[in-house]
């Protein structure tokens, strides 16, 4: 069986007309077996489509946060920065692959984005909407775990990781709030905030609020689990 091709989203920097991915998802998803390739974002139906169908998993990576428009809201002051390329594209393209039904990942702005283009909503900012939340932007390395997440039994995500807690790190100031029609919560932080999410009517479309890639290569604390299933999902769409 030929390895899956795994379509991974980019960061678009409008001020420099350029668009990026950071090596740490190339090589987790190398690690896992699977075949890494970079998705500019278009306005193109016809190519997003392609993209869609060239791929057999999708990854939708980390970046700024989602225009709040898109979940029926007006922007707060706390909201950061907007890329209304990278919202237009991806809403499109996680919507053609769930159609589809190919495996699909979402990792920080990528769990967000999943959530509200299947029907939920997001907190625009933490600290403004509920009390005595932790620290979810550690000032730490990246492959440092801050906090743990409690995994809900019996989800896909406690079987992966054949455990109660994990480590994980944290680079986020926005969370799910409402989550989406059709997916349940599978992690929660000690302060309630949720950090993970899967469709109940997918085979394998799973959102992680924290960054997994950024610990590939540790010793500890590493989610080569979780980046093994998901391509292990996207194999079966060959």
């Amino acid at each position: 069986m030929k390895k899956p091709i795994i379509g991974i989203t980019c960061a678009v920097v409008l001020q420099e007309e350029r668009q990026q991915q950071n090596e740490t998802y190339i090589q987790a998803v190398r690690k896992a077996g699977g075949v890494p390739v970079l998705l500019p974002a278009v306005n193109d139906p016809t190519v997003i489509e392609m993209h869609a169908q060239l791929i057999d998993g999708l990854l939708v990576s980390g970046g700024p946060d989602m225009d709040p428009q898109y979940f029926g809201e007006n922007p707060i002051p706390e909201l950061g920065s907007v890329n209304p390329v990278m919202d237009a594209y991806e809403d499109a393209l996680i919507r053609l692959v769930l159609e589809m039904d190919k495996a699909l990942l979402g990792i920080c702005r990528g769990e967000q984005v999943l959530n509200v283009v299947a029907g939920g909503t997001l907190h625009q900012d933490l600290r403004k909407a509920l009390p005595n939340v932790l620290k979810h932007r550690q000032q730490a390395p990246r492959w440092f775990s801050s906090h743990p997440v409690t995994l809900v039994p019996n989800t896909m995500l406690a079987d992966i990781f054949q455990a109660e807690t994990i480590g994980v790190n944290s680079f986020h100031h926005q969370a799910v709030a409402q989550i989406a029609p059709g997916f349940r919560v599978s992690a929660h932080a000690p302060d309630g905030v949720i950090e993970a999410i899967e469709s109940l009517n997918h085979r394998f479309v799973v959102g992680v609020q924290w960054h997994p890639e950024g610990m590939w290569n540790q010793d500890s604390y590493n989610f080569d689990a979780l980046f093994t299933a998901f391509i292990e999902a996207a194999k079966e769409q060959q």
